[in-house]
């Protein structure tokens, strides 16, 4: 019987039939050869045909066979090692003054002892691997049986099982799991430095393999048809078919990936679909770059230089021999010129000249110091250890201490010029605390801020003074104090002020205080029934996982995807909306409706979850409710969702809006809660065509599943919104204000909007007093008036980013011509002359306005009235009123200031020092300057004339291409050092000149990857300003002394040579003709 295995044919892709095999039974089996990962499921003989990698690892830098000309080639990056080979060389000749073994013998100790050093590393590094390559797992012989296997020899197609607090030993396909309804939990933190689980559902299909029966294990046959290996963590699909002809499809949520590990769940029965490294984790593994620092560079040029000086005096010693031997040499019997050797010979006076300097570079070799690199090491590595021990630098909390993984950029530390950092877990402590609410149109929540404590400490309006506000009237309105906030919101109470000193419901994730609705008490509430909904939203829409004692709510804990995720759903618990379990398919909650109410159990049928990406900006759930109600529930970020409301039932979207913003303002992060009821029929009909979307194949498949959510998230009504606090770490602001008084830019990249990240700069001290701001960015008018102008006039996709790319290089000129006029040197302004120019900001924002919202200077009329920002009592300002006419065409900006009649502004552009200024500017800017050569240099020049630079709504992939253009722009004079605690922080960090990781609560990623790793940021501060310092001047000294060292015996040895005619003869003697004379002297 010939049994062919049937190809599943998609509309957008169909396998090529090439070839016949033959199975096991001796059935043809028809497979593909094009370019998909094809793979025959507990049947691995048959993949051996397409020759996949087998699931060996190797993080090593080199091969047995390459380890010697390799490790060789790392050392000879020196350039000293080759002047050190080339005098070993020239020691072998008959006319050395110094034996060979004296010159052979330094060189031998140092190469080997780097060659050793590099073997010591890639031992470790050989250690660790094969550790991994011989975990043992499950693995299934074909019997029904399953027998341990280690990793390494796991092969595409076997079924493996894998148990509890396990790791994946390769990238598996779902197939069965112990847990409910084929789910199971996985941690990710080796992938994504994410410490919070994930669900992953088998199909359900193949559920029952794995159960008591072999037979069904044995007997399991199926075809997987996916995408060839690739780096994306977050993306996969395929089909899975089986010899009846059923396909379905498979993604991501059927997909358990290499160095995740298995928690919460006996076991899970998985088979090999990528291995070794075609797995995920390896492809986005990259080799570690070998960083050298300045210093090593910079040595590599003094020892050319003394090369210089080293030929020079051989050739000198060359030539006076010469020209003595040729006019003197008969006479010079004690020489035996008349011997058959040419060193002294008058005939042959050239070749004892030739010989002579060759013999010079021997003698001379004092010049260049073959012990300086030996005792860089030994420093080095006493300087590191010193930094270990240092308990000014250890965190009692998480009982770390600074360590250090390269020693060889101690010294770099001294030398920074700007620091990139993340902001969330790097300067904050990513524990994120519910603080404030907004339901139906009422703003809830108590309390003080960081962000509002810093701006009263530094007796500043929240947000300062924008430089390029859409409207600069609207300024008051978007920067309000907390106290204007606060009284916004308690209504009637007395004073208008709680407390929240002595908050009893506060727990970890929940930081809120308002009576109005603590302790049930928003149950006697006007709008009750939005509130009651709001908080049940809340509840049901996330992916969160509870963990604890179902009766005891406050033992509960949630693993969410994301830690203010976590706080929302504790948020829910306190207010009465206790979720305490899921399952695939169903949601229970316990809710509590009242003050004195009795909690009852409710079950709520989760059918749809439209999970959370970076691209949509939210996530929605699809739940039927106990009384038959189907809703659509969405959380999400204001500025995307506020576009797929209802028009003719937005809600409360207005005010809910107007406190979002204020919350932003004080440094609260924001999502917005909102909902739609949905119609049986609407439902079965969408579901029909999502179904159809998940089941593309490719990246269209993405494509068409987001467009397909997006289709039933349209018409959303809001309810309210949040506010949640992600907390500075301790001691953060004096650390970055000392840094900047050491000269040092401080730049912030941060995935945070942008109102948040400008508030939380200033808690941080990262935006100061007297500071102004540049703010570039797209969501102003003129990005606006770009896209109604392409739906307008029809414009392409180019066409519309070529506008956009021009308003950008616009804002850019500008903001170069307003912090050029003068000279900008930031850190020569002190703080009383900042006061006495206080009048210079309204000056800038007056100015600054009209092109912020056109991209140059308006050539229509236009009236601004600006209060000035006064920060001395000596100089106060009432207002100022600048009219703009119309300009001629070519005129620069700064022409147009200087055109301003007013005195002000002639102040402005003659003053001999400049204001501090700080750039922001968005990620979707940013996507424009990172793809043309002109804007990142224009984009350079502008942030190297500020002190501080705020990048928003930045991807990992941006951080890193950041970080790699500051580098390149800062030139090799000038150090850039990134920090951050996340693994998407990894490409910024391996890119920087000095990359420094923290070991928090994101996991070990960035610390892995780093050169230095700390606990804490504040730590930054001693690593930098103390043992920086104390490296680079200690080192630098070293230096210095060797160098004056070997000059002296250099120069002294050619002093010497001058009295013996240049003849060679040392004046030192070498170790070997020193044991000879003290043995001759012994034998005497």
């Amino acid at each position: 019987m010939v049994r062919r295995t049937r190809f599943w044919k998609g509309k957008k892709w169909q396998f090529a039939v090439k070839q016949q095999q033959q199975n096991d039974d001796g059935d043809d089996v028809v497979v593909s050869t094009d370019d998909s990962h094809f793979v025959f499921c507990n049947r691995p003989a048959l993949n051996a045909q397409f020759r996949y990698v087998t699931n060996m690892t190797s993080t090593r830098k080199y091969s047995w066979w390459s380890f010697l000309p390799r490790s060789l080639f790392e050392q000879y990056r020196r350039a000293a090692y080759w002047y050190f080979t080339a005098m070993a060389a020239l020691s072998l000749a008959p006319f050395s003054p110094y034996n060979r073994f004296s010159v052979w013998l330094p060189l031998a100790f140092v190469l080997i002892l780097g060659i050793l050093r590099e073997l010591w590393e890639d031992l470790r590094r050989y250690r660790g691997d094969n550790l991994v390559n011989s975990r043992p797992v499950l693995v299934h012989d074909g019997e029904g049986h399953l027998l341990e296997k280690q990793w390494k020899h796991l092969c595409v197609g076997d079924i493996v099982k894998v148990m509890d607090g396990d790791y994946f030993p390769a990238d598996l396909l779902l197939l069965s799991s112990t847990g409910p309804e084929g789910i199971c939990y996985v941690e990710t933190m080796n992938l994504d430095g994410e410490t919070n689980l994930k669900v992953r559902q088998a199909l359900q299909v193949t559920w029952a393999i794995g159960s008591k029966d072999e037979g069904l294990l044995r007997k399991f046959e199926a075809n997987v048809k996916c995408e060839d290996p690739n780096a994306s963590l977050y993306t996969f699909a395929g089909l899975l078919e089986f010899p009846d002809g059923e396909a379905y499809p498979i993604g991501p949520s059927q997909l358990l990936l290499r160095d995740s590990s298995l928690q919460n769940t006996g076991s899970v029965i998985g088979v090999v679909i990528y291995t070794g490294h075609d797995t995920k984790v390896m492809q986005n593994s990259s080799p570690v770059p070998s960083k050298r620092s300045r210093l090593d560079r910079s040595l590599d040029r003094v020892i050319w230089v003394m090369f210089a000086v080293l030929l020079t005096l051989s050739s000198t010693t060359g030539i006076v021999l010469g020209l003595w031997i040729k006019n003197e040499g008969t006479s010079v019997w004690y020489l035996q010129p008349r011997l058959s050797d040419p060193y002294f010979n008058p005939a042959q006076a050239v070749i004892a000249g030739i010989i002579s300097s060759l013999n010079g570079l021997v003698l001379y070799g004092y010049l260049i110091p073959i012990s300086l690199y030996v005792s860089l090491e030994v420093v080095r590595v006493l300087q590191a250890a010193l930094m270990m021990q240092d308990v000014q630098m250890y965190d009692p909390a998480t009982d770390k201490p600074c360590r250090v993984k390269s020693a060889g950029l101690n010294e770099e530390l001294g030398q920074v010029d700007t620091i990139l950092s993340d902001k969330t877990g790097t300067l904050t402590c990513n524990q994120m605390d519910f603080f404030r609410c907004s339901i139906g149109g009422v703003s809830y929540g108590k309390g003080t801020t960081e962000v509002e404590a810093s701006a009263a400490r530094l007796s500043l309006p929240l947000g300062g003074a924008s430089l390029f506000p859409d409207a600069i009237n609207q300024e008051s309105q978007l920067y309000k104090t907390s106290k204007i906030l606060d009284s916004a919101t308690t209504g009637n109470m007395t004073n208008g002020v709680e407390s929240a000193d002595h908050n009893l419901f506060k727990e970890k994730g929940f930081n809120f205080y308002d009576a109005r609705l603590l302790g049930g008490n928003w149950a006697t509430e006007e709008n009750s029934q939005s509130i009651e909904l709001f908080f049940r939203i809340l509840a049901l829409c996330h992916t969160a996982i509870p963990d604890g004692n179902v009766d005891n709510p406050s033992s509960m804990r949630y693993r969410a995807e994301s830690p203010d995720e976590a706080a929302l759903v504790v948020a829910a618990k306190q207010f009465g909306f206790y979720f305490y379990k899921r399952t695939p398919t169903t949601l229970y909650m316990r809710e509590t409706l009242g003050p004195k109410a009795q909690p009852v159990d409710c079950k709520y049928q989760l059918l749809n979850v439209l999970e959370f990406s970076s691209a949509r900006k939210r996530m929605s759930v699809i739940v039927r409710f106990p009384d038959g109600k189907l809703l659509l529930l969405c959380k999400g970020a204001d500025s995307v969702v506020l576009q797929l409301l209802d028009p003719n039932n937005k809600g409360f979207s207005t005010q809910t809006n107007t406190h979002l913003k204020q919350y932003g303002e004080v440094g609260l992060r924001t999502l917005l809660i909102a909902y739609k009821e949905l119609k049986e029929e609407e439902y079965i009909i969408w579901q029909a065509k999502f179904e159809e979307a998940r089941s593309t194949m490719g990246r269209e498949r993405d494509i068409r599943t987001e467009e397909a959510a997006e289709e039933i998230e349209r018409g959303l009504t809001v309810v309210g919104g949040t506010g949640v606090e992600d907390k500075l770490q301790a001691g953060v602001p004096e650390s970055v204000d000392r840094l900047a008084k050491a000269g040092i830019k401080i730049w912030v990249l941060t995935g945070d909007k942008m109102e948040t990240a400008i508030n939380i700069g200033y808690a941080c001290s990262l935006l100061r007093q007297g500071m102004d701001k540049l703010i570039v960015s797209m969501e102003g008018v003129e990005a606006r008036n770009v896209e109604e102008k392409a739906q307008r006039d029809g414009l392409s996709r180019n066409e519309i980013s070529k506008e956009l790319q021009s308003l950008v290089r616009r804002k850019l000129e500008d903001a170069l011509q307003l912090v050029q006029m003068h000279n900008v040197k930031p850190q020569e302004v002190s703080n009383s002359e900042r006061h006495q120019l206080s009048f210079s900001s309204s000056l800038h924002s007056a100015l600054s306005h009209s092109f912020s919202r056109t991209g140059s200077l308006s050539e229509s009329q236009s009236q601004n009235s600006i209060m000035s920002r006064t920060l001395s009592s000596s100089l106060q300002m009432s207002s100022i009123q600048n009219r703009h006419k119309k300009s001629s065409s070519g005129q620069t900006f700064t022409q147009k200031i200087k055109n301003q009649e007013s005195p002000e502004a002639k102040t402005l552009v003659n003053m001999d020092y400049e204001l501090e200024y700080a750039l922001i500017i968005d990620g979707q800017s940013l996507a424009y300057i990172l793809g043309d050569n002109g804007l990142q240099e224009l984009f350079l020049q502008v942030c190297l004339k500020c002190a501080s630079v705020l990048c928003c709504r930045v991807s990992p992939r941006q951080k890193a291409q950041v970080t790699r253009l500051v580098k390149k722009g800062l030139g090799q004079h000038r150090l850039c050092l990134a920090i951050g605690d996340g693994a998407n922080d990894v490409g910024m960090i391996q890119a920087a000149n000095v990359g420094v990781g923290i070991t928090g609560v994101e996991g070990a990623q960035a610390a892995m990857a780093a050169d230095y790793a700390i606990a804490q940021f504040r730590f930054l501060e001693r690593l930098l300003l103390v043992h920086g310092r104390w490296c680079y001047r200690r080192i630098s000294l070293m230096i210095l002394y060797f160098f004056y060292k070997v000059c002296l015996l250099g120069f002294v040895s050619f002093y010497s040579n001058t009295f013996a005619h240049f003849s060679g003869q040392p004046l030192y003697l070498d170790c070997s003709k020193l044991s000879r004379s003290r043995g001759d002297m012994q034998g005497l």
